[in-house]
């Protein structure tokens, strides 16, 4: 096997370089289809979460798929680490950016050796933005503090979330912390955790654990108290329930990387069927519908910029029946615009306009907001066409989409998949 050579190791701990041990622990990761993040060496941004969807062991390469796009100017050969769980151990592992494969899909050279970084008791799940489990807590101090954030990820033993805003409860105003205000060891009597899956409000007591500072936001691991028994079965379920969505099969993991739209071939047993983009099978055969698909749309935020008329409403009726509810409208692209530069602390939103003969002028402004706000904030667009045999976008960030018609959900697939919910 003819292996790139890797960056040099720069990690904690003594390095393994047992190459049968990292292939195997890769295989694992593609097989179980686990999350994990992976980041750029010496850079101060946030990480990228990602799965394995392709080993390619004759080049020497990993493909992974991510969940936002790396920036466009990135160099190729730039040193990233990756962070995944091997057993009861976490390891930290070098490798080397090789280019993009398609959408959200970059290939990466296979680790060459690998260490671990750190033992934990219970694992810990990781939650996206986008799928809004927020949490609030109250600390023991007086006049006492409320700090509040999203939730980043989540175990039977504890939390870690992103520190959005921290205010005084005598007077209700806001206070700009520092990791000073987080000494380990600090209790939150207070501690609650909104819209989980199948639970919509978890309290429990915590301690600082750790906090750190990651892309000038401020990260914070707190350790639950002692759980009641009805604490813990509540948060053993979600869990659970969060264990098997990770781990149940989206296609064959074992074939390679597919360009983006294609479909897997008939096999023997016939055609394989097309089950859609918001259903999978039960276990008894069933059909039933994708909570966490479904919530995700829910939970996305979607501008919408045509003039007003019957074509408008047309195209709001349809994304609100697949499921975008968070659906503001507006006349212009350039107020909408407008209102992304605004609302800087809201998170990324996906943008629906329809193609027209002035489109390269349209998408020069919407190429210049991405430049803007390329280190915080996406902004995926989708061309609406009536015309037929599109086709595929350069830019992994606009897509060309067919005109969305009610009850015709063969878009719907697209459209998930530019939001990232696929």
């Amino acid at each position: 096997m003819n292996q790139p050579k890797t960056v040099p190791w720069a990690g904690r701990g003594e390095p393994v370089a047992d190459p049968a041990f990292i292939r195997q622990t890769l295989q694992d990761l593609l097989l179980q289809e686990v999350e994990f993040p992976i980041k750029v060496e010496g850079a101060q941004t946030l990480p990228y979460a990602a799965q394995v969807q392709h080993i390619d062991l004759q080049k020497g390469l990993l493909h992974l798929k991510l969940i936002r796009t790396l920036p466009h100017e990135l160099a190729v050969d730039a040193a990233f680490s990756m962070v995944f769980s091997a057993g009861d151990q976490r390891f930290e592992a070098p490798c080397t950016f090789k280019g993009r494969e398609g959408y959200l899909l970059y290939r990466f050279t296979i680790p060459l050796l690998m260490a671990v970084c750190d033992r934990r008791h219970h694992k810990r799940f990781p939650f996206r933005p986008r799928e809004k489990a927020y949490v609030v807590a109250q600390d023991a101090s007086v006049p006492g503090h409320g700090v509040s954030g999203p939730l980043v990820n989540l175990s039977q033993g504890g939390l870690a979330f992103r520190v959005d805003r921290v205010m005084r409860l005598d007077d209700h105003l806001r206070v700009t912390p520092g990791l000073g205000f987080f000494e380990r060891g600090k209790s939150f009597p207070m501690l609650k955790i909104r819209d989980l899956p199948n639970l919509p409000v978890f309290d429990a007591r915590g301690v600082v654990a750790f906090a750190e500072e990651r892309g000038g936001e401020i990260i914070l691991g707190l350790q639950f108290g002692e759980l009641k028994e009805a604490e813990l079965r509540d948060i053993q379920l979600v869990l659970t329930i969060r264990d098997q969505v990770q781990r149940s099969p989206a296609g064959s993991s074992s074939e390679g990387p597919r360009e983006p739209g294609s479909r897997r071939p008939a096999t023997a047993q016939g055609p394989v069927e097309d089950r859609g983009p918001a259903t999978r099978v039960a276990p008894a055969g069933t059909r039933t519908p994708d909570a966490l698909l479904r919530l995700g749309r829910r939970c996305t935020r979607l501008l919408l910029a045509m003039p007003p008329g019957p074509e408008r409403e047309q195209v709001h009726q349809a994304l609100r029946g697949g499921g975008f509810l968070r659906l503001e409208t507006t006349d212009t692209l350039d107020l909408a615009l407008a209102n992304l530069r605004a609302d800087r602390n809201l998170s990324s939103a996906l943008l629906v306009i329809e193609q027209q003969g002035e489109g390269e002028a349209r998408l020069g402004s919407i190429r210049a907001f991405q430049k803007e706000f390329s280190e915080t904030r996406e902004c995926p667009v989708a061309l609406l066409s009536r015309e037929e045999g599109l086709p595929p976008s350069v830019d992994p960030l606009i897509r060309t989409l067919p005109w969305p018609v009610v009850g015709d959900l063969s878009w719907l697939s697209q459209l998930d998949d530019l939001a990232g919910l696929g």
